[in-house]
């Protein structure tokens, strides 16, 4: 079997991913873009997401915690000693060059506008009153987030630094499960998240994600469902 090469984000809410963008939207809290405009998840806040997905999983399965520390580091979701490789989750490729077409050539102010016009098309804005840090509302404080649009679906490449083992697949699919959740205000409903491994191709990445994240099969037992 082919192992997965990629995960997979499908924003199932809107969703803050907190940045700068390409040129700038005008919200208090903006969304990070790549140079065409397009929204990303950056791979450090994916890797983190997911190693946090990992540790609440070891709660059924305490027996991965190793698994943990080698796939995603003993520290920090982005130490040098973890073995997976992610990049970052980015439209597809159909998308990318569609809009690199579009933007090809095109000379200032039109190439801008043009950007901006991506950013807008995969975001909306949400204007509230500002919370405070003990929760409560500021009178008089309004600002505006710049926030992802739900069914948007990113796709970050999976590479690993030395060949994963069958325990590190298992790891790696739980964590893809149990992250339900990416970006700022989660407490308020936003970023809910369907995270997937996938192969090449995949006509079914929840299917793919089951199978790897399935117990071994014991001694004697038929692994075949």
């Amino acid at each position: 079997m082919t192992d997965p090469d990629r995960i997979v984000v499908r924003l199932a809410s809107p969703a803050l991913f907190v940045g700068a963008s390409a040129d700038g939207t005008g919200a208090d809290t903006d969304v990070v873009t790549d140079e065409h405009g397009l929204p990303y998840l950056p791979r450090h806040r994916l890797a983190a997401r997911l190693r946090t997905g990992a540790l609440s999983a070891l709660r059924v399965a305490p027996d991965l915690a190793e698994a943990v520390d080698r796939v995603f580091g003993r520290s920090r979701s982005h130490g040098a000693d973890r073995i997976l490789r992610t990049g970052h989750a980015v439209p597809g490729d159909e998308v990318r060059a569609a809009v690199a077409h579009a933007l090809a050539g095109r000379a200032e102010p039109i190439r801008s506008t043009l950007r901006r016009a991506v950013t807008d098309a995969h975001t909306t804005l949400e204007s509230g009153i500002e919370v405070g840090p003990h929760g409560a509302p500021e009178p008089g404080r309004l600002r505006t987030n710049r926030v992802l649009l739900p069914g948007l679906v990113l796709i970050a490449p999976l590479t690993w630094a030395v060949p994963p083992e069958e325990e590190h697949w298992r790891c790696l699919a739980r964590a893809c499960l149990a992250t339900d959740q990416i970006g700022r205000k989660a407490s308020r409903g936003r970023g809910r998240v369907d995270v997937h491994l996938a192969l090449p191709d995949d006509p079914d990445p929840r299917a793919t994600t089951l199978a790897l994240a399935a117990p071994p099969a014991r001694a004697g037992e038929d692994p075949r469902p």
